[in-house]
């Protein structure tokens, strides 16, 4: 589905760019091969991208950071372009056109520089109130600050940012945090003492719970001859318990409160789960029945889930009550009107951000933190959920 929406838009901005240059009726040969030749730049930037990261024997931070930035200037040349197409190809008087279409595209340039220097930056603190009858008294108002998909290395001052962030848990005095998964976004080393040192500040009474993203499990790493998927997960096992968090791979943790408990059970993003990291459908061979097998029915439970999709087997098996996911980040573009948001990942997932209820089972989706792709966060601010669960 995102090759497809990729191509549609490829498609659509290439018939609008021809459209362009006939209505510009150039009659020198330097100015039409001027303006093709600059078309022709900013149509292929994607391809220099893909063909950067494919020549190149790894993805290191530097390949990963040029990548970024050659997708994150051809969004912003692509979505000025057709807002400026929006006026001068549809109005026909010339004059007229041509300032509309110039005020569009300086409204849309003006909205993307906000998103790639303000937006991307300015974390939103959402607070979520969740009643559910199978909660112990003792957990009433129980506080959880969830956060997800940092991405280390997608962040442009990892440091500073991380700080940001972990000043904000800090100061909702959370009972509990979890992180749904993705704090890495390439590879382990993106976690330097001084990251560790600042994520190790954010702390909880009830302790911090984390499981394993996608990026998380080595996948994207090319030269798994120097640094193999088991030995990136070992790396950051390590390091995650050395900042004194408590990894969920398929276990379960409980916690006390008075007299009362509550399970927090981490789904591990295994193998079998890689096919459908970039799938937008419920796994038909995942099964939940093995990783809740040994706890208590009667008990309150929270799953952490970083796929949002696992959510249909989790809850179909009534075996958490509350599930906390990640993985979309609303594909960083979102839009509010008339009350309602909007964002390219509803033509991709039927879940795709915040809190969705079946049956008495609640998933919610945060929109994470960091970025995949291009660096803009259009209208999809990075997310801090503070979910206070009631009786």
């Amino acid at each position: 589905m995102i090759e497809l929406i990729f191509i549609v838009i490829a498609f659509t901005t290439a018939w609008a760019d021809y459209r362009f240059f006939r209505k510009l009726e150039l009659s020198k040969v330097w100015g039409k091969i001027t303006v093709i030749s600059l078309l022709a730049l900013l149509n292929i930037l994607p391809l220099l991208s893909i063909l950067t990261t494919a020549i190149i024997a790894d993805n290191s931070q530097s390949i990963m950071d040029f990548a970024s930035w050659t997708l994150t200037l051809y969004t912003i040349a692509t979505l000025v372009r057709i807002g400026f197409y929006l006026g001068y190809l549809t109005i026909n008087h010339k004059r007229r056109s041509i300032t509309v279409g110039i005020t569009i595209a300086t409204v849309v340039f003006s909205i993307l520089c906000n998103s790639l220097i303000n937006t991307r930056t300015n974390l939103i603190v959402k607070n979520i109130n969740i009643q559910h009858n199978n909660l112990p008294q003792s957990f009433d108002s129980f506080r959880i600050a969830l956060f997800s998909d940092l991405h280390i290395g997608s962040l442009l001052y990892p440091e500073q940012e991380i700080a940001n962030l972990a000043q904000s848990i800090a100061s909702q005095r959370a009972d509990m945090v979890i992180f749904a998964g993705d704090l890495l976004h390439i590879r382990h080393s993106e976690i330097t003492p001084r990251i560790a040192e600042i994520l190790s500040t954010i702390k909880a009474p009830h302790g911090v719970y984390a499981v394993l993203g996608n990026h998380d499990t080595g996948v994207y790493i090319k030269d798994s001859t120097t640094l193999s998927k088991n030995e990136n997960i070992a790396h950051l096992n390590t390091k995650i318990g050395q900042i004194g968090w408590t990894m969920l791979r398929d276990s379960t943790i409980y916690a006390v409160r008075g007299c009362d408990s509550i399970a927090v059970t981490g789904v591990d993003f295994t193998d079998a789960l890689l096919e459908y990291k970039h799938s937008f459908s419920t796994p038909d061979n995942f099964s939940a029945e093995e990783i809740f097998a040994s706890v208590p029915k009667e008990l309150f439970n929270i799953a952490i889930s970083h796929l949002p999709q696992l959510w249909y087997p989790i809850s179909n098996g009534d075996y958490a009550e509350l599930t906390l996911s990640g993985h979309v980040h609303a594909t960083q573009i979102a839009v509010e009107l008339f009350g309602k948001r909007f964002s390219p990942a509803m033509l991709m997932y039927k879940e795709w951000s915040g809190l969705y209820n079946k049956d008495d089972n609640y998933l919610y989706i945060t929109d994470g933190i960091g970025s995949v792709g291009f660096y803009l966060r259009i209208g999809a601010n990075p997310e801090l959920t503070i979910i206070e669960l009631n009786r």
